[in-house]
Parts: structure tokens; C-alpha cells; sequence
């Protein structure tokens, strides 16, 4: 059952996470493998929690 779990949230975060504007975890972890390949990657955690920070703590903000 977990494991359907899972395979589900992954297939869904390639689909539903595009759609709200949220950044690919995935897509990061190739971009700092081709491009930064001596850098250390961020967590999943550690990605979206910085991911959310810029997108809601944006001191200009859009309104």
C-alpha cells in the first residue's frame, strides 16, 4: 500500500506541480548534476522549503 503511495505522489508531482508553479525536484538534481557537478544538492526538504521562501517571502511581493 505505501509503496502505491508513493509511486503515485511521484507520477502525480511530475503533473500537478508544474500546473501550481511549483519547481521539479527532479529537474534541480539534473541541472546541479550537468552544471554544478562538484556542488553539494539541497533535500528534497531543503528544496522545497527554499523553493516556498522565495515564492511567499518575496519583499516586493506582486500585490
Amino acid at each position: 500500500m505505501i509503496k502505491k503511495l508513493k509511486t503515485w505522489y511521484e507520477k502525480s508531482e511530475r503533473f500537478f506541480h508544474p500546473l501550481v508553479g511549483v519547481a521539479s525536484y527532479d529537474k534541480y538534481l539534473e541541472h546541479m548534476k550537468e552544471n554544478h557537478p562538484n556542488m553539494p544538492c539541497k533535500t528534497r526538504k531543503e528544496f522545497f522549503k527554499d523553493f516556498l521562501e522565495k515564492k511567499y517571502n518575496n519583499a516586493l511581493g506582486k500585490c
